[in-house]
């Protein structure tokens, strides 16, 4: 008996996997709406989407709670993909399913996605399907993705108010250069008289607003277009990564973060199996610095040839002092995952008590840069004014 529906899925193949589920067989496989404008423009922003951090958090934890609770990795997959609104995300997660129904292990299907899953997660995977505790390896990957999300949202929250100040500042004073500073300009120019400094250079500016904004928006793209470049190659984004370390706010507060993931990855990872010089080098490649990255692969190296993890940390100038300490009970115990979570608690609490009082530390910048401009534009308005006051008291 020929039966027709309608049935959503991300392909053809999809629905006739569905279908054979049910126990029928498809003939024909129609994909409708193609003709629908909507719809194709909904297909071509979902390609364009990406996957969020969140998503991947949400997913790990689905799988482990499905895999702990006896459920077989392949039906697993089918009932996370269900769940999961991104259209790529779900085509990802099919296409993953669909590798290991043809013989493909779960870490070999996800490294065909490195723009997703990164090198941490797969290796994770990977060391899980190994000891056979994948559903615990998968709820440690949502607890670290979890974790840099919280630290992300607590920066965001900490920013608002100096970017708010920030933004309202350079709109002002794009009005003031666009349309107050000409009728000033149009006004002193009548009396022909020698303007001061710090108005010819607010008369500057507006010329260049005015006529040579074409030629300030292509430098603008150009040194954009170069800096992206310069981060493309490895010893500009090293270089760039070590000036964000030495900055003065910052610098500091970045140096913890990523001091604590380093930290926490490498429980994870030793706490999952993994062999210590493996598990430095994955966390040298995930650690988002390629200066931090550096101390790391140098540890490994030291690490390799019989030191005690201990050694290249105090030769980096990188620790502080309680983190060693920590790190070499924790290697004389034989507890050094344990402490390593220590480790990474302590950097957790340094860096949300720079992130509470990170408005308190950017205020000072923002009042001086707020400053410089209202007395750029008080000497610029109120130097002629006073000038054309005394010529007027001359006659």
């Amino acid at each position: 008996m020929l039966v027709n529906g309608v049935m959503e899925a991300a392909d053809s193949r999809g629905v006739a996997a569905q279908l054979s589920k049910l126990g029928y067989t498809p003939v024909t496989i129609t994909v409708t709406g193609s003709d629908d404008i909507l719809a194709q423009l909904g297909n071509i922003f979902s390609s364009l989407q990406g996957v969020k951090v969140d998503e991947l958090s949400v997913f790990s934890r689905q799988l482990a709670s499905i895999l702990e609770a006896g459920v077989p990795l392949l039906e697993g997959l089918d009932a996370v993909q269900e769940q999961v609104r991104n259209k790529k995300f779900r085509e990802v997660i099919c296409a993953v399913r669909k590798d290991i129904e043809h013989g493909s292990s779960f870490s070999e299907s996800l490294e065909k996605y490195p723009n997703i899953f990164s090198p941490l997660i797969i290796n994770m995977v990977r060391a899980g399907e190994k000891a056979g505790i994948l559903s615990e390896e998968l709820e440690r990957i949502s607890v670290l993705l979890e974790r840099d999300m919280d630290t992300v949202d607590k920066i965001k929250t900490a920013t608002r108010y100096p970017m708010v100040v920030v933004a309202s500042l350079m709109v002002a004073f794009v009005i003031l250069i666009i349309f107050v500073i000409p009728q000033f300009a149009t006004f002193f120019g009548a009396f022909k008289a020698e303007l001061p400094l710090p108005t010819r250079i607010l008369m500057g500016i507006n010329t260049i607003f005015q006529h040579y904004w074409y030629w300030l928006i292509a430098v603008v793209a150009f040194l954009v277009y170069g800096f992206n470049r310069i981060l493309a190659t490895e010893n500009g984004r090293y270089n760039w990564d070590r000036f964000i370390l030495l900055t003065p706010v910052f610098g500091p507060l970045f140096l913890k973060i990523f001091l604590s993931r380093f930290a926490r990855m490498l429980s994870a990872m030793l706490g999952s199996g993994i062999p210590i010089l493996e598990a430095l080098s994955i966390t040298a490649a995930t650690v988002s610095n390629k200066q931090i990255s550096k101390v790391i692969l140098e540890m490994r190296d030291q690490v390799s040839q019989g030191k005690s993890l201990t050694e290249p940390m105090k030769a980096s100038n990188t620790f502080p002092p309680i983190a060693i300490a920590m790190v070499s009970i924790g290697e004389k115990a034989g507890s050094l995952e344990g402490m390593l979570n220590k480790v990474a608690d302590y950097f957790d609490r340094e860096s949300d008590y720079t992130i509470k009082n990170l408005t308190p530390l950017l205020e000072p910048i923002l009042i001086f840069g707020l400053g410089m401009v209202v007395l750029l534009f008080a000497l610029g308005i109120f130097l002629p004014m006073w000038d054309l006051i005394n010529v007027y008291k001359n006659y």
